[in-house]
């Protein structure tokens, strides 16, 4: 029995879950079918050589067309810029990587600024596109696009009790085309009315971390949800809107990880005629 319990806790916590899920929509032209974002989330300077093998071989053979980073590369409570420079940098060799932060970055920076900066000045230098409240337009071979939003955790702004009010006024800020496909970039995934009152057609979110403990299938507790957390892993939507959740790499609450395996997601989008 001890056995058993160490090989599934080992298993649990060594062993990436790649999911695949397709994105179907109409807004966007025939030449991004099956178009591939890989999804990347919490990684929390984890630096397991283990997990970072699967993942870059995962990658390597899926061959995404872009990589898509939604925050907490970092830990605030351990942390190891170098550890995520170099994760970042291998992905970097991989596919373009459009990043954003989360709410441990919020925390290194307020606790020392100067490592925050170097994080960020490191991560521009292995050529990873930063979008602290910014907007990239995606182009293919054929010239078509769709625009990929990034905005920063709304911890930078304050602290968690005005999250969606912080969040409202970021987005407040752009001026979506809603007859054009909207991407973004935003660590958090309680927050998906907001996303869906500005119309965003396809949101990439972490921060829950699947809840990290599971039972019976279900997340029992989440960073800033409620007890049993609505918004945990995988493809939620509300309306037109739809939102990618991944369960992270690292660790949150406690250092481990219990019928939650570390998540690596591939959006592939499917477009109708």
């Amino acid at each position: 029995m001890l056995v058993f319990s160490i090989g599934f806790l080992i298993y649990g916590n060594f062993s990436v879950d790649v999911q695949e899920i397709h994105i179907i929509t109409d807004k966007l032209p025939d030449s991004f079918h099956n178009y591939l974002i890989a999804h990347i989330s919490d990684y929390h300077n984890r630096s397991s050589a283990v997990i970072d093998k699967q993942i870059f071989d995962s990658l390597k053979e899926e061959k995404p067309d872009i990589i898509v980073i939604t925050g907490d590369l970092v830990d605030s409570d351990h942390t190891d810029i170098e550890a995520s420079l170099n994760f970042v940098k291998n992905l970097c060799e991989i596919a373009p990587v459009y990043y954003v932060t989360g709410n441990h970055e919020s925390n290194v920076r307020n606790a020392d600024e100067q490592s925050f900066d170097a994080l960020m000045s490191g991560m521009e230098d292995a050529g990873v596109t930063v979008l602290r409240n910014g907007m990239e337009k995606i182009e293919n071979s054929e010239g078509d696009y769709f625009n990929l939003y990034g905005i920063e955790d709304p911890y930078f702004y304050g602290g968690y009790e005005q999250v969606f009010q912080r969040t409202e006024k970021l987005l407040g800020e752009f001026s979506f085309n809603n007859n054009e496909f909207n991407v973004l970039l935003a660590h958090h995934p309680e927050t998906l009315s907001v996303y869906y009152r500005f119309g965003t057609d396809l949101v990439f979110s972490g921060h829950a971390h699947g809840g990290q403990v599971t039972l019976f299938g279900k997340a029992v507790v989440a960073p800033d949800q409620v007890t049993f957390p609505p918004y945990t892993s995988g493809l939620y939507k509300m309306g037109n809107t739809q939102l990618v959740l991944s369960r992270g790499i690292g660790y949150s609450l406690l250092p481990i990880r219990i019928f939650c395996r570390p998540h690596l997601v591939y959006a592939e989008f499917k477009t109708t005629e």
